[in-house]
């Protein structure tokens, strides 16, 4: 199993902060490494509904169908993968801290088996560990100045 978990402390409230990455529509703002995402049943961050998207990883283009699987108000989300060359379950929790918001974004993936090639599962892993840092470090840069203008 691969493990990645990265967070970031956003100057913001955890309701501003959870109902921005609820909203599919955002995802493609602050994750770089997603060239789409769309909401293809259900409403926005309610359990149960499916996302499709394509998720540029270690150079490759992976083509992704995500389940919301889990959702407690200004807390936490969950997701797996439904339909992806690589399984996996995702959590983001949000959790107040005397500054704002700290948002940790938590995957669970199975091997890679082969999906890339020669890379090893421990080289994509720190290369996409990097663009989680990166999307979260975007998101923070974007809420933060929305507060300001």
């Amino acid at each position: 199993m691969i493990v990645t978990e990265e967070s970031v402390v956003i100057d913001r409230p955890a309701p501003e902060v959870f109902a921005f990455f609820q909203d599919p529509g955002n995802v493609t703002l602050y994750m770089t490494n997603v060239i789409t995402y769309e909401l293809i049943s259900g409403e926005p961050g309610e359990v149960g509904s499916l996302v499709h998207g394509v998720v540029k990883v270690a150079g490759r283009q992976l083509p992704i169908t995500e389940e919301t699987t889990g959702v407690e108000q200004d807390r936490y989300l969950r997701r797996r993968g439904t339909d992806s060359p690589v399984p996996y379950e995702t959590e983001t929790r949000f959790d107040p801290t005397e500054r704002g918001t700290r948002v940790t974004f938590h995957q669970e993936s199975g091997s890679l088996g082969g999906v890339f090639g020669t890379l090893t599962d421990t080289l994509v892993a720190k290369l996409y560990a990097r663009d989680v840092r990166s999307n979260l470090e975007h998101a923070k840069a974007l809420l933060e100045s929305e507060a300001t203008s």
